[in-house]
């Protein structure tokens, strides 16, 4: 556990918390979770959420704040669940008195004064919920519910190879503080009409190849089935549960109407290089790319479909 966080929560009077652009549960729940905590323990300190807003934020009833770099200038920057610099949602970041990160991805670079990183935690909702323990913090019921959905979204039910021990004992916490779980399921995994048709639509696109599927949406058809960008490229899951399939991915194309997105997934088998190769990143078993031509969607679709079974991790 970073003895070095309270520390410097407690030298600043001003705290201002970003994470990740396109947010999933993870980003914005330990973003927002953690914020209702220093707000609630701190009362006197001024607390920001930076970054776009977005259908998930509106969706969890949260606007993100507005702040002036005058504000930012004298204040503490946590960055959280961010594997680098250039996906920081809101890059005056860099005019913070003193940075410092929290996230779960494989290191690629340093960014901050301070770091905590930890590749094996299932989240970054996890490495929070586990320094809430160890403090012996008492957590206001939203805090742990928001931290708590990111939790699961992010390991997806506690199903991801990256579950340990660990992630057991940061529920327990959480659930110790209020979690009401039905409702976190309803958060992260009910759809709406609306997402259920549009989610049979990526299945009929859907295409298989030697145990690798993947689908590639344009952006008519997502439009047209009223669902944002950010929306449509988090649809990957539906391509995920099917026992003859080691690896999925879904190629999104962006608002610019050229360029791609991609969200990698896999069982077992390792695809972060790919993505790296790409300039992308993320974890061994479920990373991204962004603005990737059509023939780099090709070439990609072309490298998984011949990574074979001899790479499972």
């Amino acid at each position: 556990m970073p003895n070095w966080l309270i520390d410097l929560i407690e030298q600043h009077s001003t705290i201002v918390l970003f994470r990740h652009v396109f947010p999933d549960m993870d980003a914005l729940g330990s973003q927002l979770g953690f914020s209702l905590w220093l707000k609630n323990r701190y009362p006197q300190k001024q607390i920001y959420c930076l970054g776009q807003n977005n259908s998930l934020s509106d969706k969890l009833g949260f606007q993100m704040d507005e702040v002036t770099e005058d504000v930012l200038k004298d204040s503490l920057g946590i960055i959280l669940d961010t594997s680098n610099a250039s996906r920081v949602d809101d890059q005056r970041f860099t005019l913070c008195k003193q940075t410092c990160r929290i996230d779960h991805h494989v290191q690629v670079e340093s960014f901050c004064d301070q770091e905590w990183i930890d590749d094996h935690a299932s989240a970054t909702c996890e490495m929070l919920a586990l320094y809430f323990d160890h403090i012996q913090a008492s957590l206001p019921k939203k805090s742990a519910q928001l931290i708590y959905e990111g939790l699961i979204a992010d390991n997806i039910r506690f199903t991801i190879s990256t579950v340990r021990e660990q992630t057991y004992d940061a529920a327990k916490y959480l659930y110790s503080q209020g979690v009401d779980v039905i409702e976190a399921e309803r958060v992260n995994f009910n759809s709406s009409l609306l997402d259920y048709q549009y989610e049979t639509l990526v299945r009929k696109q859907a295409t298989v190849s030697n145990k690798f599927m993947y689908a590639i949406i344009d952006q008519k058809e997502y439009e047209e089935a009223g669902l944002t960008f950010s929306q449509a490229k988090e649809k990957v899951y539906v391509l995920s549960g099917i026992d003859e399939i080691e690896i999925w991915a879904l190629f999104t194309q962006m608002e610019d109407g050229i360029h791609y997105s991609a969200s990698l997934r896999s069982r077992t088998i390792p695809i972060r290089d790919v993505a790296v190769e790409y300039h992308g990143g993320g974890h061994e078993c479920a990373s991204g790319i962004k603005n990737l031509t059509l023939d780099q969607v090709h070439e990609i679709i072309d490298i998984l479909t011949k990574r074979r079974v001899s790479k499972i991790i």
